[in-house]
This record gives structure tokens, C-alpha cells and sequence, in this order.
């Protein structure tokens, strides 16, 4: 056992002699929603965006590590104390005997039922996954995975069975590559493209995230969203996003392997006299314990007219393994229905139960809400303009929110699925960009791509959100870890069973609680000898 678990430890509350004790380092429980709290940390060493959180709710000793990894290094941040205390950066693409060093940088990371941690980082000629053993402390295999490869996702199935899904650089295609050994190989990788009507999206694809495992079929489904061959001739190299398809494997062989992949349409825009787009990028699947299908996305219905239609965040749901969607619904809510929202993340426990973070150019203080095409023009990659219908808010340039503010928000809701769902709304962080955000990826030309290209959300066993995003407000690019610390929470995640973790508690603090619940056994008890007597 690692010395860092003398930290922590594992409590267990008994109800013993007529009580229970009830200790306030407790999660809090049945709090109204607007009393949402948070606990900011800037991870030290930490330089770059595209952060990734990984919480590990297996039911081990280490249920409830954080694990955070950026582009800075890559490093890996880790927290034993639900985010109270944090690591300095362990530095793991050099670790391995004979790993190479990242160049591109895309990383990802996630955490096995078992407590293993996996990264991944991508190089010029394919990614890398890395395993530790000893909860994040140290690095060891270095398994070459998948060629041509572009922004990786994780996904796994159990300790043995884990997914890496890429975009073919080469190919412009999906592609699912397989673990049978918890990340140590993987031996055989797959296109996860299989629908003849969507042949001409092998022009450009961008894939949501993760690999999202059903946990009632072990099916395997990865949602992307593509532009097609003559909308990318108009608007070189690359043209608009705005539809969105559903791989969908069945379930593993015994090998773990794929049985093959199926396509399904999620959402298909109106383009007619419009320009929509979407997938601004990465979108988010995640299904729920009961086998619910969740996708939230980012986007204009017309980009050539941004003032009349914002850039929100939508959301769109399936209860019948994504054959059909509902129509996509807005979640971020100002009260002009305006502003500009982006980079969108999810995370969802039990039915209905759903954490979405973004970031807004809607200023809390004055209630501006700076709305207009975040990469500052309208259009797509060289074939940019201003926006038809030009900009009226104050300090705006034509065709972006090129003065504002940006904010990290989140969406709350407990009955998502219902027809008339309820959502509550906190934003998390003070201002943590000015000017323009650019949503195009490597393409983005002269906009601002200081914060790369997503902010990440993950839930703990509790229930509380925990999230990361990059902050250069002011001064050099930082990466901040964000705890909810109050409000009301989700359901615990079904993996992490029935225990509680707390952080370390004082073991004066124990002597000093058992005490006190002795004393008041022992008079309760000679208040019902008093009684008696009587």
C-alpha cells in the first residue's frame, strides 16, 4: 500500500446504542441548488488548456482520487483528498523505457474499476497509452497505438476491456482501437464508420467524447460529426459541422473486440437559406446507469447570422439505445435567451441526473450578454466574413464577442428525461479569458486559440462535480481544478457502490466524537434508570 494512505482514510459511520453520528465534513445532502459552492485550486506547473479530469469510483482504497492531465509536459496532477490538497506535476511521457516524447500533445486520462490509471498523448506517427499502478505516483509500459492519429478518447468496459477511439488524420475516419489486457496492448484497431449515406463525411470528422460504454448491453457507441465533400470545396480546407451520427458497436466478443458498427443520424440540421454549425468542439456522450443516452453540443443554427441565432448549448437525449433523439433543447439560460456559449462537457450518474459545465460570455455582474461568432468572423477556416447581420452590443466588433469576458457556467438537473425538465444554473469561476475563443481546432487561422479546444466535468461518489479549464485572464495560460463543495449533488455514480469517503479525519477529532457519543449514551441511559425509578 502506498505511504500517501496514511493521508487518507475510509470511515465508516455504525449506528450503535440508539444513534448515528452525523460529522459536517460530510458531502451536503437535500441543500437547494442555488446554494452551490466551489473551491477553486490553480494546479501548479500547470501551463497549457485541454485538460482532462479522471475520478477514479471503483470500490477500492483509492475511490475518489483526481487525477487532472494537461498539454503542459503532459503532466498528471493527482489529489488523495477530493481536491483539498494537490500534487505537483508528474511528468509521464518520459517515464517508460523507450517512450517517446509527445509532440502534437493531445492527451486524455481515465481510471479502472481496479485503481489504474491510464494516459494517453499523442505523437507525430500515433498515440501512447501509459499505465500506473500506484494511483498516478509513476508510469510504466509505453504502448504505440494507432497511426495517422488526431485527439484520442478513452473508454473501458470493466478492468480488462479498454477503448481507445481516434481521428485518422490520413483516412478523415473514426477509429476504435481495443484492449483485452486493462491498456497494457493493443493489438487491433477498427473503423467505426459503417453508413453508406454518410460515405462523403470521410472528408472531415470530429468525434465526441469518450468511448461511451452502455453498462446494461457492453455495446460501445461513438457519436461524430462531419461536413461533407462539397461544403468542404466551398469553404477550404474544411467546411461546417453541423450534423451529427452515432457508431454503434454490439456487445464485445469474449476476445473484447468489436462485433462491428452500425450508423445512426442523431441530429440533422436545417441548411436550408442557413449556414448551422455545430460539433464547436468536442461534444459529450454519456449514458446513464439505466442505459439513457445523453449528448450535449455546441452551436449556431445559422452562422451567417449569430445575433438572431446564438451559440448555445444544446442538449439531446435517447431511451431507446439511439435510435431516436429528441429534438435538441437549450440549457444555458440568460434572460434574453443570448450570449455567446461554448466547449461544453457532461457528466451523468443515475436516470435523469446530469452535470453540464461550459464557458459563457455573459457577464453575472453588469448582465451583458456578448453575443456573436466566438472565432470573431463568421464563416469557416478561409472563407471568413463578417456576419450578415452585424453587431449591436456595445464594444463588439463585427461578427465577434472579440471584447468580452468569458465565464465557466453549470447546468444542474435531476429529471433531464422528463418532458419539462428542470435545470439550475451556477456559475463556477470568475473571468478566466478575454476576447475571442476559437472553436475551428487546427484551423482556426488568426483567431484566438489561446485555450486550445475543451474544458472537462467528472463526478465523485458523492456526487459533487469536479472540473478543469485553462484561465490566461490577465496573465499566463493556468490550469484550475474546481470542487463542488455545497448544493445540492447528483446521484453517486453506480460504481462506486454503497461506501462513504471522507478526507483524512484528525485522529483527535475521532477521540473527541467518540467521547462526546459516549457521554451521551451513558446519560441517556441514566436518564431511563431516573425514569424508571420514578
Amino acid at each position: 500500500m502506498p505511504p500517501r494512505r496514511a493521508r487518507r482514510r475510509r470511515v465508516a459511520f455504525a449506528v450503535a446504542v440508539g444513534g448515528a453520528l452525523a460529522l459536517p465534513w460530510m458531502a451536503p445532502t437535500g441543500t437547494s441548488a442555488a446554494n452551490f459552492t466551489f473551491r477553486n485550486t490553480q494546479l501548479l506547473g500547470s501551463a497549457s488548456g485541454e485538460p482532462s479530469i479522471a475520478i477514479d469510483t471503483g470500490q477500492t482504497s483509492s475511490q475518489n482520487d483526481i487525477y487532472v492531465t494537461s498539454l503542459s509536459g503532459p503532466n498528471l496532477w493527482h489529489s488523495y483528498t477530493l481536491g483539498q490538497t494537490w500534487s505537483g506535476p508528474v511528468h509521464y511521457d518520459a517515464v517508460a523505457s523507450g517512450c517517446p516524447p509527445s509532440v502534437f500533445g493531445d492527451e486524455d486520462v481515465t481510471v479502472l474499476p481496479n485503481g489504474n490509471v491510464l494516459v494517453a498523448h499523442l505523437n507525430v506517427s500515433d498515440n501512447v497509452v501509459q499505465v500506473s499502478t500506484d494511483h498516478g505516483l509513476t508510469f510504466g509500459n509505453c504502448a504505440n497505438t494507432g497511426a495517422e492519429s488526431d485527439r484520442e478518447w478513452f473508454g473501458n468496459n470493466g478492468n480488462q476491456f479498454v477503448y481507445l477511439a481516434y481521428h485518422d488524420f490520413v483516412g478523415e475516419i473514426p477509429i476504435v482501437c481495443s484492449s483485452v489486457d486493462g491498456g497494457v496492448t493493443f493489438p487491433v484497431c477498427n473503423q467505426a464508420f459503417a453508413n453508406p449515406q454518410v460515405a462523403q463525411c470521410a472528408e472531415n470528422t470530429v468525434m465526441a467524447r469518450p468511448v461511451a460504454i452502455d453498462p446494461t448491453d457492453s455495446s460501445i457507441n461513438i457519436p461524430y460529426s462531419c461536413s461533407t465533400a462539397a461544403e468542404n470545396a466551398l469553404n477550404p480546407p474544411y467546411g461546417p459541422l453541423h450534423d451529427y451520427y452515432l457508431a454503434h458497436s454490439l456487445a464485445p466478443q469474449v476476445d473484447g473486440q468489436p462485433l462491428g458498427y452500425t450508423t445512426s443520424n442523431i441530429f440533422i440540421a436545417d441548411t436550408t437559406n442557413k449556414a448551422p454549425n455545430f460539433a464547436n468542439i468536442f461534444s459529450s456522450l454519456r449514458i446513464d446507469s439505466a442505459g439513457n443516452y445523453y449528448l450535449v453540443f455546441a452551436g449556431t443554427f445559422d452562422d451567417n447570422h449569430v445575433l438572431t441565432n446564438p451559440y448555445h448549448i444544446y442538449l439531446t437525449t435517447s431511451t431507446n439505445k439511439g435510435q431516436t433523439w429528441t429534438t435538441p433543447r437549450v440549457i444555458d439560460a440568460e434572460p434574453d435567451a443570448k450570449g455567446t456559449h461554448v466547449f461544453p462537457d457532461m457528466w451523468v450518474t443515475s436516470r435523469g441526473n446530469v452535470d453540464i459545465i461550459w464557458l459563457s460570455a455573459y457577464d453575472p455582474t453588469s448582465g451583458v450578454d456578448a453575443t456573436g461568432e466566438p472565432n470573431g468572423m463568421c464563416g469557416s477556416t478561409t472563407n471568413v466574413h463578417h456576419c450578415l447581420d452585424g453587431t449591436q452590443d456595445v464594444g463588439m466588433a463585427p461578427g465577434g464577442p472579440v471584447a468580452a469576458n468569458w465565464y465557466v457556467y453549470m447546468a444542474q438537473s435531476l429529471n433531464a428525461l422528463d418532458s419539462t425538465p428542470t435545470w439550475d444554473i451556477a456559475r463556477v469561476a470568475g473571468a478566466m479569458h478575454s476576447g475571442e475563443v476559437c472553436t475551428n481546432g487546427i484551423v482556426c487561422g488568426s483567431s484566438d486559440r489561446s485555450l486550445l479546444d475543451y474544458i472537462s466535468v467528472a463526478v465523485d461518489c458523492s456526487g459533487n462535480a469536479h472540473m478543469v479549464y485553462p484561465d490566461n485572464f490577465g496573465h499566463s495560460l493556468q490550469t484550475h481544478e474546481v470542487d463542488q463543495t455545497g448544493g445540492t449533488a447528483l446521484a453517486p455514480p453506480a460504481s462506486c457502490g454503497t461506501s462513504v469517503i471522507v478526507p483524512e479525519i484528525p485522529r483527535t477529532a475521532l477521540l473527541i466524537a467518540g467521547a462526546v457519543a459516549a457521554m451521551v449514551g451513558v446519560m441517556q441511559i441514566r436518564r431511563r434508570r431516573q425514569g424508571a425509578v420514578a
